[in-house]
């Protein structure tokens, strides 16, 4: 029996509540919630991952798309260039463990797509563990 199977990630929908400051010409402003969702889109091999339940252990890649909506708004209001207001592309390579329920405990690295307003030499992010 095969204990290995292979997952394609078909819906992903998250947000971030929690406060994340951003610095903007010299001035700090918080980001507002941040709405994650799948990039579909990115590639034929984004969104897909597998299921070890021989080590009870998960990995799966999401091509995601970060938005930010009030920053947005705020942003919009004060006539930016649209650049600043478009979305953020990301990969996130996650790892962790399979719970007795199904459920993933998953965390893990996550690659930017280049943005104006997050400039990679400055801007980190990464994935949690978590239940």
């Amino acid at each position: 029996m095969n204990s290995r199977i292979g997952i394609k990630v078909t819906k992903l929908e998250a947000e971030v509540v929690e406060p994340i400051a951003l610095q903007w010409r010299g001035k700090e402003m918080d980001a507002g919630p941040i709405t994650v969702g799948l990039d579909e889109f990115w590639s034929q091999t984004a969104n897909q991952g597998m299921l070890d339940y021989g080590r009870s252990r998960a990995r799966v890649e999401f091509h995601v798309r970060l938005s930010f909506p009030e920053l947005v708004s705020t942003l919009e209001t004060l006539g930016v260039d649209e650049g600043l207001t478009r979305p953020l592309r990301a990969v996130i390579r996650s790892e962790g463990e399979i719970l007795d329920d199904h459920s993933l405990v998953l965390g893990g690295s996550c690659d930017l797509g280049p943005h104006v307003l997050f400039p990679a030499e400055e801007t980190r992010a990464s994935v949690l563990h978590g239940v």
